[in-house]
């Protein structure tokens, strides 16, 4: 007989209930338990009997969409417009650099916003090199291909850059009827016929954009400047009624009347000039760099009236020596030295000592030609390191007029010796003296400066190639493209020069001839390198080939005198002397360094080009 089992103790039974193992085990068996399509049944039926449970449901998928968009589209177009306005605001306020720095921020999270872009360019119109204008202004074009808008921007970029075959570009992305119906367009023609001073070219485009968009000063300004240097009297009176009109303006005053004013002093027109002097002085648009003109007529034409604005300048410009020596400065430019160094002697001793009061007075001493005066400034002046340069070499002008010449050859080796070490200070140095007609000082501080490094010697070998260019030195040109030619080896232009030049020395033929043959076939079409190369042929007496390659191009340009000295070359060493002389003896001698007037005259009389 079993024996009685005792009863259950639930104690025992549950006593792991409240266990990890036991929560887990449940739920292990709840999602064995779970049936999709049931719970799914259960949801819709739970939907149906509750409107409030729909409409909660609905509401919130709508939201997660809403804030989906917000977040993928919206959010990036608002920081961009955000971004936008945020650096304009900077721009309006005078703090460029903060701008600057919003746009990059800007740029780094969305570089595909073609305003950013432009608002980029636009800073670097305002601060940067132009080169970085018309890059900025080509990516926001890029970004929006065949927009006119993007497109005209980047053109206007490339036209104040002076680079106008980007600017042919960017308007060929754009239709002729495009360009027709756009005032932005006309006016960036009328601009470039402008500058070429095809001023009735001009009046056509300014004409159109004045139709397009109505009276506007971008419009008659522009417009009214091209009719100014037109030859007929109705022409003129018309610009000259639109500038007017604009003269009052608060925001285009000022410039059309520096138009006016220089348009009066261009004619004579003393009266004219006075009139417009006296307005621009009191325009409040007017800007520092205009004081210099309006003074200079005041002291022509009417000294009282000169000597009443001068006073009032002098009470304002007495408050610091920046400030002074800018007021000097406008006095020296318009020839008013005198009157200005009379005014120093009421200012602080120790300021006129003292940059930036010491170099206006000593330019003012210069220009009156009070040596001694200046060599007193230059000997016991502070000038601080960073300028002694400059006073040493205003005191080196001075010793030479005042024939002292063991303090002139101690100031000499004293810039010679620095310019090893400051090739900034030779190169500028070296332009001054140049301005002053001590021409083989400036000579040969520029050398020293070209011997340093590359920045600084790539402008002082350009200050170099124009001097010799205005002595007419075929050997300096060649000295120079030589050491460019070797520090840019891959710029065309400058090799073309090198060889030119090294081949009219009578240096490097052979050379000379592979550089040209490669530099005409890399630029095919342009016109420079087919001469050059050309004449590389006639300098190695194949003067036949050289004819054969550049007839059709005279033919096409027969105004160009680089294709004409090639031409007139190849002719006469072909033997066709009298054909050539018209052509080489139309050359214009300032044109023409003395080594080719001696190859033109021994082709001319029959000899070879030695």
């Amino acid at each position: 007989m079993m024996s009685p089992q005792p009863p259950e103790d639930d104690s025992s039974k549950n006593k792991n209930a409240g266990s990890s193992s036991g929560w887990w085990n449940r739920c292990f068996r709840w999602l064995r338990a779970f049936e999709p399509g049931e719970q799914w049944w259960k949801l819709l039926d739970f939907l149906e009997h509750r409107r409030a449970a729909r409409w909660a449901l609905g509401s919130g998928i709508c939201i997660v969409l809403l804030v989906t968009v917000l977040f993928v589209w919206v959010r990036p177009w608002w920081a961009g417009r955000n971004a936008v306005s945020m650096a304009r605001q900077w721009i309006a306020a005078g703090k460029a650099n903060y701008a600057a720095e919003v746009v990059q921020k800007a740029l780094e999270k969305d570089p595909e916003q073609p305003e950013l872009w432009m608002l980029a360019a636009e800073l670097a119109r305002l601060n940067g090199p132009r080169i970085l204008e018309v890059e900025y202004a080509h990516r926001a074009a890029l970004l929006r291909p065949g927009n006119p808008k993007y497109a005209l921007e980047w053109a206007g970029a490339a036209l104040r850059a002076d680079q106008r075959d980007v600017m042919f570009q960017a308007l060929k992305s754009i239709s002729d009827a495009e360009l027709d119906r756009s005032s932005v367009a006309q006016r960036l023609l009328g601009e470039l016929k402008r500058r070429e001073h095809n001023f009735a070219g001009a009046v056509v485009h300014f004409e159109a954009a004045l139709r397009l968009d109505g009276p506007g000063a971008t419009n008659e300004i522009p417009l009214g400047l091209c009719l100014l240097a037109a030859r007929g009297s109705e022409e003129r009176e018309r610009g000259h009624g639109l500038l007017e009109k604009w003269s009052a303006d608060s925001a285009w005053g000022a410039t059309a009347l520096r138009l006016l004013l220089l348009d009066a002093g261009d004619r004579g027109d003393r009266p004219a000039a006075l009139k417009w002097a006296l307005a621009l002085s009191a325009h409040p648009g007017k800007a520092d760099s205009d004081a210099p003109d309006w003074l200079r007529v005041l002291a022509k034409e009417d000294r009282m009236k000169f000597e009443e604005e001068l006073g009032r300048l002098k009470m304002t410009h007495k408050a610091t020596p920046e400030a002074s020596a800018q007021l000097l400065g406008w006095l020296n430019e318009i020839g008013e030295s005198r009157v200005g160094l009379d005014w120093l002697g009421s200012l602080p001793e120790q300021d006129v000592q003292r940059p930036p009061l010491s170099l206006a007075k000593a330019e003012a001493l210069r220009i009156i030609s009070d040596w001694s005066g200046l060599q007193a400034l230059t000997i016991k002046g502070e000038w601080g390191a960073n300028l002694d340069f400059l006073r040493w070499t205003y005191g080196l002008r001075a010793a030479r007029a005042l024939a002292d010449e063991k303090q002139a050859e101690n100031l000499w080796l004293t810039l010679v010796n620095h310019s090893q070490v400051n090739a900034q200070h030779a190169l500028f140095g070296g332009s001054m003296l140049y301005s002053w007609g001590m021409v083989n000082e400036a000579e040969a501080l520029w050398w020293r400066a070209a011997e340093q490094g590359e920045g600084v010697s790539f402008e002082a070998l350009g200050a170099l190639a124009r001097f010799y260019q205005v002595r007419r030195d075929a050997d300096g040109q060649h000295r120079v493209f030589r050491k460019l030619h070797a520090m840019r080896p891959d710029d065309d232009a400058i090799t073309n020069n090198y060889v030119f030049f090294a081949v009219l020395t009578g240096n490097r033929e052979r050379e000379s001839e592979l550089l040209a043959r490669d530099i005409m076939l890399r630029n095919a079409g342009n016109q420079t390198y087919l001469a050059t190369y050309a004449y590389v042929l006639f300098a190695r007496d194949r003067s036949a080939e050289a004819l054969k390659l550049v007839a059709p191009a005279f033919a096409k340009d027969s105004a160009s005198p680089t294709i004409q000295f090639a031409y007139g070359l190849a002719l006469a060493g072909s033997g066709e002397q009298e054909k050539a002389r018209p052509i080489l003896r139309g050359l214009d001698p300032a044109t023409l360094t003395t080594r080719e007037e001696e190859i033109i005259e021994a082709v001319l009389n029959g000899g070879g080009q030695r």
